[in-house]
């Protein structure tokens, strides 16, 4: 069976930047003479993927879910989907050094969701209320945002007396983005748009609209967690190719591929490389 992995598959940059951030300050802890034992934290999982996150563990790196858990003096990592405001300078005030690995694209989604607020605009995110990124994010607004996770949510709003500032989350599908537009537009005469969707992302999820109308069956490997390799398997599903999300090469059946004579192999970008080869040489055997 023809294996063809995607060109755009894995680590994306604020990804790779979190992870290389995340090892150099595990790197310096061990070899310093103050060093603490398990003195490096990070505010929830790094990345959305438990594989990548267990090596990191491994060397060192200690996961909590309150800035509480962090003692005086130890150092916390800001993951890649960014934080909470009050969690970053509850940290700061308690003495703990900061290493911001948010990934670049985030910032700028916070950032256009701040000056939106600032400016009097009723702020509202397109995306998930329950994922990380969207949190920090809206604590921007101070927890003001309008947070709509699909068009049918936006035609139960009445925005008709309000100036709106639309932000995105990161790896959300640029036709859900225009989708909403187009609706908000109708709602109000004062709609400010930034598109902080990841280039990284809408990349991807062309590559494989394409592979999908291409071939028959498409593994999309990654976090059950990474909304944006979830975005690619569903992506692939509405194409109607055969998709399967999975996170390890141990979870593929050679039943899928029985009449297959090729197959595409996609990643999201919070999936690391090992995670990958181990799929392609499993599939490259069938």
């Amino acid at each position: 069976m023809k294996v063809v992995l995607a060109k755009q598959a894995g680590y994306c940059f604020g990804v790779r930047r979190a992870v290389e951030l995340t090892e150099k300050t595990l790197k310096g802890n061990a070899t310093s003479l103050k060093k603490v034992q398990g003195s490096v934290f990070s505010l929830g999982a790094l990345i959305h993927n438990p594989q990548a996150v267990a090596r990191l563990e491994k060397k060192g790196l200690r996961i909590i879910n309150s800035v509480k858990k962090a003692p005086e003096g130890s150092q916390l990592i800001i993951r890649s989907h960014g934080a909470p405001q009050e969690a970053v300078e509850a940290a700061r005030e308690k003495g703990v050094r900061i290493i911001d690995a948010t990934c670049p694209f985030v910032k700028n989604a916070q950032a256009a969701a701040k000056k939106f607020y600032q400016e009097g605009r009723q702020v509202v995110i397109l995306g998930d209320a329950q994922h990380a990124e969207v949190i920090g994010i809206n604590s921007r607004t101070e927890y003001t945002a309008i947070v709509l996770a699909s068009v049918e949510e936006a035609n139960k709003i009445d925005f008709s007396q309000k100036k709106i500032g639309l932000v995105c989350q990161t790896t959300q599908k640029i036709e859900n983005l225009k989708k909403l537009v187009a609706v908000l537009t109708e709602k109000t005469k004062d709609l400010a748009i930034q598109n902080t969707i990841c280039n990284d992302c809408s990349l991807k999820q062309e590559e494989v609209r394409k592979m999908a109308r291409k071939f028959k069956a498409i593994v999309v490997v990654g976090g059950k967690q990474s909304s944006n390799t979830t975005k690619l398997f569903q992506i692939a599903q509405a194409e109607g190719a055969e998709a399967y999300h999975i996170e390890e090469a141990n979870e593929i059946k050679k039943s899928w591929f029985r009449d297959k004579a090729a197959v595409g192999v996609v990643a999201g970008a919070s999936t690391p490389d090992f995670s990958i080869e181990a799929v392609v040489r499993k599939l490259e055997v069938f």
